[in-house]
């Protein structure tokens, strides 16, 4: 008989833990004879897995973070062998085996990242929690799985694994003049752009590339407007007023998978200039799509560029500004890392990630 795993998918639509859901999710229930699978979640997580034999569903509709996610995430029935957890947001009460994947701990380095004391404070607790308690937890990214174990001395390395992510096989380029087309019909683009993409959270670094950014347009001379890309976060309003009160930049809020294969494989330069990154899938999505990558060097960000991007700084914006000056003003360096994004983002898969998830389960099982 099957074991049957429990993914908790209440972030199924989420942009970040969301896609990391959604991505390995398909892949594992391409390997319907070993495991079945149940999904808690939204309506919109049961019309997505409909089509696959191997999954059942539950409706699950607590809010993450939530006193009320402990009471309903404990209390699964028929409980599952094993429940896994996308993020860190754990049913501490939860009584079988728990797999938990750990994309960051930024909350727990920057204040910034929650504006709340007792938020801050819950989330050291799930986190000191789980350490404790789950059969195995999956990191992201090396870095991520030594920022762990630094901050918590009861896990056991051997319960931590190493998994990458990747950008969906749908992110790869897309014919230029048809592109071209549909950009300026669908959001008025006409002229070259640099791209960011990301969440508007202090971590993201908006500032620092937005003023690099506006001096290397007053320096050079150059055409390209930001195109910024991402939700926004009620917290955080001064962000968004940063993106929209500047000329150069069009921002384009969320927008959908297609839109965002068209911009990545459009764009001059993309940057994701980030003081904290769990992995830093954006880098990669671009990369796929063939656009030259600037990135900060910071937290795991060299993981998922590797020596295809260029790397600066975050809090350096004179360096910053040089490599977008340097990227800009030259075709053939843009056309040589072109190259080198496609084959860095070559090197990880959903697939691989979905296979190294199912070896996870096979030893918390055995």
């Amino acid at each position: 008989m099957s074991h049957t795993i429990g993914i908790d998918a209440r972030m199924w639509p989420h942009p970040g833990i969301g896609r990391y859901l959604r991505e390995t999710s398909f892949e594992l229930l391409k390997n319907p004879a070993e495991f079945k699978f149940t999904f808690y979640g939204s309506p919109k997580v049961q019309e997505a897995i409909a089509e696959y034999p191997s999954a059942s569903f539950q409706g699950a509709s607590s809010p993450i973070y939530s006193l009320k996610e402990q009471w309903e995430m404990a209390r699964l029935k028929p409980a599952p062998a094993i429940l896994h957890v996308p993020h860190f947001n754990i049913p501490v009460f939860y009584p079988g085996r728990l797999v938990v994947t750990v994309h960051d701990l930024i909350y727990l380095h920057d204040p910034a990242a929650s504006k709340s004391r007792f938020g801050r404070a819950y989330v050291r607790f799930l986190l000191k929690t789980l350490s404790k308690k789950a059969a195995a937890v999956i990191a992201v990214s090396e870095f991520t799985k030594n920022d762990l174990l630094k901050q918590f001395s009861a896990l056991d390395p051997k319960r931590v694994f190493v998994i990458h992510e990747a950008a969906s096989e749908f992110f790869k380029p897309a014919a230029q003049e048809t592109a071209k087309k549909y950009l300026n019909l669908r959001f008025g683009l006409t002229d070259t752009f640099a791209l960011f993409v990301g969440t508007l959270k202090p971590h993201k670094n908006i500032s620092v590339l937005v003023e690099a950014m506006s001096r290397a347009r007053k320096k050079q001379g150059f055409s390209e407007k930001l195109v910024v890309v991402g939700r926004k976060d009620a917290k955080f309003p001064e962000i968004e007023k940063l993106v929209k009160g500047e000329k150069f930049i069009q921002y384009l809020g969320e927008v959908s998978d297609e839109d965002l294969r068209i911009l990545y494989s459009l764009a001059s330069v993309f940057i994701l200039p980030s003081l904290w990154e769990g992995f830093g899938i954006p880098v990669l999505e671009a990369m796929a799509c063939g656009a030259p990558v600037i990135s900060s060097n910071a937290a795991s960000l060299p993981e998922a560029a590797g020596d295809a991007a260029e790397l600066f700084h975050p809090k350096d914006a004179d360096a910053l500004e040089k490599l977008l000056c340097q990227v800009l003003s030259d075709p053939a360096k843009r056309a040589a890392m072109s190259e080198k994004s496609l084959k860095q983002a070559a090197r990880f898969s959903w697939k691989k990630a979905a296979a190294e998830t199912l070896s996870v389960y096979r030893k918390v099982l055995a």
